[in-house]
Formats: structure tokens, sequence, C-alpha cells
């Protein structure tokens, strides 16, 4: 077992976790009736931003893990959906960095960006961007997880729900999904095991 192995499990059950965290909060603040710029100001929009980087983070580590541990099983599928998945989670961290330090101080001193009434073309492009080819990736990983039969379907169902749902912008419910996928890949019977899925 190599160093990038050893850290599979732990990195995707942290970055399952951070995700399920901070896309309930997410959801929990979408209930408050103020406009985004104010609400960008408060603690636990910050809990919340900070939970997403994280996972963020954490995930494009348990993606080079599973893909190293993985490798032979899921092919050039895999390569080639693993190298989608990455990029678009590397634009992920970049979206989540914003909404962490960038955009409290948006919300005091440019709060109609935030709250839609101006949205320049780049920016509304960025999000449309970053959501597209995070969502694409992640369908194709589980999708590659599927096909190679080394994991349970229901992690990869989740995985690719999850990827689904974060075509969706400026909405952290994708990535909620997607963090219970990767909670169940942690536990799963089959995770431990390099000769392909356990008959029963």
């Amino acid at each position: 077992m190599n160093r990038f192995e050893g850290l599979a499990k732990p990195s995707t059950l942290a970055a399952g976790a951070m995700f399920i965290v901070g896309a309930l909060l997410d959801q929990a603040l979408r209930l408050i009736p103020d406009p985004l710029s104010e609400v960008a100001q408060t603690p636990l929009y910050a809990i919340r931003s900070v939970a997403l980087l994280a996972g963020a983070l954490l995930l494009m580590l348990s993606l080079v893990s599973l893909y190293v541990r993985r490798a032979k099983q899921i092919g050039q599928f895999g390569f080639s959906a693993s190298i989608v998945a990455g990029t678009g989670t590397i634009l992920l961290s970049g979206l989540f960095w914003t909404q962490a330090f960038l955009h409290p101080t948006l919300g005091r001193v440019e709060p109609n960006l935030l709250d839609g009434t101006e949205r320049p073309g780049s920016y509304a492009f960025g999000l449309l961007l970053t959501a597209a080819v995070f969502g694409v990736g992640w369908i194709l990983v589980g999708s590659a997880i599927l096909r190679a039969r080394v994991y349970r379907v229901i992690p990869a169902a989740f995985i690719l729900a999850g990827g689904a749902l974060s075509l969706l912008p400026a909405n952290a419910l994708g990535q909620g999904v997607l963090g219970v996928g990767l909670v169940l890949l942690a536990f799963s019977p089959t995770y431990r095991k390099h000769e392909g899925p356990q008959r029963h």
C-alpha cells in the first residue's frame, strides 16, 4: 500500500462529512428571508462556506487516492472521469474560497452583486462553468465506479446523483448528496479490497 492509498478512506470520509455539514447549513440559510448580501456577513454563513471549502479540498485528495487505489479496475474511462472531476473540484474550491473570504466584504461594499440585481456576464459564466464541469465530472466518476464494480452500487449511485444535482449553480444540495455517497463509500465492505467486489 502506498502513501496515497492509505489516505483514501480518511480523506473520503472527511470530505463527505464536510460536504454534508456545509450542505445542511446552506439549506438552512436559504430559509432566512434576508438578502444574500446580509446573510453572507453572518457567522453561520462563514461556517457553511469554510465547511464546503474544506470538503472540496479534501475531495481532491480523496479523488487522487481513490484513483491510485483502483487505477487498473476503472481503466481509461475512470482516468478521464478523474481528470474532469479533478478540474471541476479545483474550480469549486475557488468558488467556496470566494464565498468564505470575499462574499462578506462584497456584502458590505457591493451588495447588488450578491443579491443578483447586477451580475456581470463573466461572473455568471464562471458560476455556470464551475457547476457544469464539477457536475459532469462526478457523474462520470460515479459511472466509472458502477462500471468497474469494485464498490457497492449504493455509494456509486449517490455519487452519480450528487454530480447531477451539482449541475444546479449556486446550490450546495449536490455536494450534500455527493457527501452521503462518499461517507457510504468509506464504509463500504468492498472499499478495502483490491481483488474486486465481495460475493455473497
